[in-house]
């Protein structure tokens, strides 16, 4: 595949990972300011740039496998990986659809709707993953989307190997940006700064349910 071609996708996948690092920050920011509308929208963020992320270098489309193996091989990474998950690389197919399927299978069940929160500690544990749409737990650091629940501190684990691998990358094919962003973040903030998005997981802390679900 053509180096310009496979550079401007490294160059997105910079961009998704460092997207990403600040979701995260807005996500703990929202955390401790009891602000569950910040952090849910954090969360969303997160969630659409792992899939973004997963597409561009699993591609579960015959049509795109050619680019994702010569980004693979560049990135040295294995066909056999974390973000390459089906409930990841089909978060927004046919999402609409997909609700439809959500609400009728949850008719008459307990649902449980934008909570966050220690799930186990509230009047909310003994409802069935399936029929959560929307809700994070602060003890496991669980994400759970509309029946499906995500692992927040694997993902991050796995998105900041790949940025790390992204970095590496980009550095070497625009060294002159590099060059550019480390000059003005020296001006701006003499002390040493971390890499883009190759922060460890963040520790959240519990906050109370925006609201108490009803029973349909």
């Amino acid at each position: 595949m053509d180096m310009n071609v496979i550079g401007l996708h490294i160059h997105e996948l910079r961009n998704q990972c460092r997207f990403i690092e600040a979701s995260v920050d807005i996500l703990n920011q929202s955390l401790e300011g009891k602000a569950p509308i910040g952090a849910f929208f954090a969360l969303q963020n997160i969630i659409l740039g792992t899939n973004h992320i997963a597409r561009t270098i699993w591609s579960p489309r015959k049509k795109g496998k050619d680019r994702s193996k010569a980004l693979q091989k560049l990135l040295e990474l294995p066909e056999k990986y974390p973000l390459n998950n089906e409930n990841i690389l089909s978060l927004t197919d046919h999402s609409d659809e997909s609700n439809d399927q959500w609400i009728a299978q949850s008719k008459g069940q307990y649902i449980l709707y934008d909570f966050i929160g220690n799930i186990a500690d509230s009047q909310h544990k003994e409802v069935a993953t399936k029929n959560i749409y929307r809700a994070f737990d602060t003890l496991t650091k669980i994400y759970t989307f509309r029946g499906i629940s995500y692992n927040l501190e694997a993902l991050l684990k796995a998105l900041s190997d790949v940025s790390n691998r992204v970095n590496q990358i980009h550095m070497r094919l625009y060294p002159d940006q590099w060059k550019t962003e480390q000059s003005k973040t020296a001006k701006e903030a003499p002390a040493e700064k971390e890499p883009p998005a190759a922060k460890e997981a963040p520790a959240v802390k519990e906050k109370a349910a925006k609201k108490t679900p009803k029973k349909k």
